[in-house]
């Protein structure tokens, strides 16, 4: 590339950036953005593949997504002021071709982009009217107006929603007469959506994969929606994710229980990892345009151009809350709702942060059958490395895997319906118990999968008659569990340096910052670490006969506080105590950590449970603009022996009490709940939030010393 070109480019997104900041010179804070954002975008313009071999310009063959591929490299092309002839014709070719495709969240969220930074571009203004065209078109399930989905196809739909109707209000009124009365009934989404967010937080949370996803549409609402109140919720609610998200953000990769965050085991993976890198830093490798540490042709990584370009920047006490923690080590509590919102506290998290290391939990009352369970990871360890080329954060995750060759699971990517677990600071204590009769469960469990899909699709049909391709791919569905080994498992990421030593009954890792020790519940030894099939990830399991409790115990130590390997080795086989006495007739154990914490521990296999559910329910047979958890339904679960989800624990006799109401966070530095967000800093500093009224207010304290 041509010095004289790369310095136009480069000069074009300095100048596209420079609304974001006051005159005079930029902080440092924001220099730092802007050349984080100048390789982003140079890297989706010039190194991001225009084709895929062997598909047409929409990569999916299909031509379904063909926005989610292409709208953020249109937008890095025109962005950065780039004329080279030959790409101008692609964009010419492909939005005329994409003008006549039916548009569906991924490529519903892309475009306002274009049409509002581009709109005077040919190729933008010549096909404007048939993309308004398309969007008012589509009635089904994916529409711009009343779309169901899980939470990220909402939030791309819903946000865009606005947006289009703003367009056709403005620009053609005469074509499209209800746009007035949409973008009355968007704004009403838009503010209801964003306040529930601040008093029960978000459904699909903190999601690896996703979460740039759920983002990226308010970006959209807080650049270009003329309204002052709707702008206002947007900040609102990008204030909220950019804090969640320092908080749980180390290295590009995110830290804690996870909803959707399968496979994301290695820095840079996953749309949560690129956005967030982009607000904090904080890399574990270089990074350069040419694609150092970025991943080839990762679409994931491409969303970024919306924040890239976007005039939003992140609160300052959230900046600092990601790169410091404010005071490491430190606890934080948290919660989160039902899908849809509108069941505050349903599921409990902890956290816990210090300098080297990241390990939070998430407690599920969710069943695990079922599809809605996908991709959930129920605990998390990230570990800090000294950044170098090539390197990762170090990850490690697990519970009671179905199938530990399978490398889908290999993550603890997957839960068990017989999953329980317990944190407390540094020690994560894992258990499972396979009933004896765990197979006619399953079998009953099925059944009423079956009664559930039904009813889904008689309820969905009157709702979107018009819908076949939906009801063909029928989204309710059992997972099929092996339910015939009771086994528990610890994944540890295939990368960067890593120690391996078992001694009386202990494994002990190594890893670049941090130490681990896992010993087994029941005594017996861990086995050394093995591979999956994919050589991505390693793990260690123990197993136990139906009808008994199996699991793991982890402790994390921080490096730094040991001389050595050999002298962690030694002070934690000193000073750590289990008791499993009463594991086999109660289900009982209390461990002691190297800190001389009692944490006991008390399974229970009596319960009840509940499924995920967005719009998976049934009950419903109208389409809705605003949805309601509260009117939907779902089978009646069974309950009692086998069904438990939930474990009791206390810390040094103190119950830990997960019936009382848990803030969506809570923690040094940052409180989320009951319509506000509270970020502080060392000082006087203070951000705060207020959704307690119908539009939030915004104030800002600065430090006197």
């Amino acid at each position: 590339m041509k010095t004289e070109k790369l310095f136009c480019m480069v000069l074009g997104l300095c100048l596209l950036l420079a609304g974001a900041a006051q005159v005079g010179d930029a902080s440092a804070s924001e220099n730092a953005f802007r050349k984080r954002a100048q390789l982003l975008m140079i890297h989706v313009a010039y190194h991001y593949p225009v084709n895929k071999p062997g598909f047409p310009p929409g990569w999916d063959g299909k031509l379904d997504d063909f926005g989610k591929y292409n709208y953020p490299l249109f937008t890095a092309w025109l962005s950065l002021q780039d004329k080279d002839s030959a790409r101008q014709r692609i964009l010419q070719e492909r939005m005329k071709m994409y003008a006549q495709r039916p548009t569906f969240h991924f490529n519903l969220v892309g475009l306002p982009r274009l049409l509002y930074l581009h709109g005077q571009h040919p190729a933008i203004r010549e096909n404007a009217l048939a993309f308004l065209q398309r969007v008012w078109e589509r009635t089904d399930s994916y529409n711009a107006f009343t779309a169901e989905g899980t939470e990220n196809h909402i939030s791309m739909s819903k946000t865009s929603g606005y947006l289009y109707a703003q367009f056709a209000q403005e620009h053609f009124a005469g074509r499209f007469p209800d746009a007035s009365a949409r973008l009355k009934q968007m704004k009403q989404w838009v503010l209801d959506w964003a306040r529930r967010i601040f008093y029960a937080g978000t459904g699909e949370f903190n999601s690896a994969i996703y979460q740039a996803y759920h983002i990226i549409g308010w970006l959209n609402l807080y650049d270009f929606a003329r309204d002052a109140e709707v702008k206002a919720a947007a900040r609102a609610v990008l204030d909220y994710y950019s804090s969640e998200m320092a908080l749980h953000y180390v290295q590009a990769m995110s830290g804690g229980s996870d909803l959707r965050g399968q496979n994301c085991t290695r820095s840079f993976a996953g749309s949560y990892a690129y956005l967030a890198w982009l607000w904090f830093g904080d890399s574990p490798a270089p990074v350069t345009a040419d694609g150092l540490a970025f991943e080839r042709g990762n679409n994931e990584m491409i969303q970024s151009v919306h924040a890239a370009t976007s005039t939003y920047r992140p609160p300052a006490l959230a900046m600092a809350l990601a790169r410091q923690k404010f005071e490491t080590p430190s606890s934080f509590v948290g919660s989160k709702p039902a899908y849809l919102l509108d069941r505050q506290g349903y599921i409990k998290q902890t956290l816990y942060a210090s300098k080297s290391f990241l390990l939070g939990a998430g407690y599920f009352p969710y069943g695990g059958w079922g599809s809605g369970n996908n991709q959930v990871v129920s605990w998390k360890l990230i570990a800090r490395v000294d950044s170098g080329a090539g390197k990762s954060a170090q990850y490690v995750s697990g519970i009671g895997i179905q199938n530990p060759r399978d490398r889908r699971y290999a993550g603890g990517n997957k839960r068990s319906p017989y999953d329980q677990l317990v944190h407390h600071e540094n020690v994560l204590i894992q258990l499972t118990r396979l009933p004896k009769h765990a197979a006619q469960q399953k079998d009953s469990i099925k059944n009423l999968f079956n009664m559930w899909r039904q009813r889904w699709a008689a309820d969905f049909s009157k709702r979107f008659p018009s819908d076949t391709g939906k009801l063909s791919h029928n989204p309710i569905y059992i997972n099929d569990l092996d339910v015939s080994v009771n086994r528990s498992a610890i994944c540890v990421a295939n990368h960067g340096f890593l120690k391996e030593i078992t001694e009386e009954g202990i494994l002990f890792l190594e890893l670049e910052q941090v130490f681990l020790a896992i010993r087994s519940v029941r005594g017996d030894v861990p086995k050394p670490l093995q591979d999956d099939e994919g050589g991505e990830m390693l793990f260690t399991t123990v197993q136990a006969p139906a009808g008994e409790v199996c699991g793991l115990i982890l402790e994390v130590a921080e490096r730094k506080g040991y001389p050595g390997f050999d002298e962690f080795r030694q002070s934690y086989k000193a000073k750590t105590k289990l008791d499993n006495s009463r594991l086999t007739a109660s289900m009982r154990l209390t461990y002691t950590s190297v800190k001389g914490d009692q944490i006991t521990v008390q399974y229970q296999p009596d319960g009840t449970f509940t499924e995920p559910m967005f719009d998976f329910g049934y009950g419903v047979t109208q389409p809705a603009v605003i949805l309601q958890s509260k009117t939907w339904q779902q089978p009646a679960w069974p309950s009692g022996e086998g069904h438990g989800r939930l474990a009791r624990w206390w810390v040094n006799g103190l119950e830990v009490d997960m019936e009382t109401y848990w803030p969506v966070y809570s923690g040094p530095g940052l409180f989320i709940g009951k319509g506000r967000l509270q970020l502080t800093g060392r000082g006087k500093e203070e951000y705060q939030v207020d959704f307690t009224g119908r539009i939030p207010v915004f104030t800002e304290t600065k430090s006197r010393e």
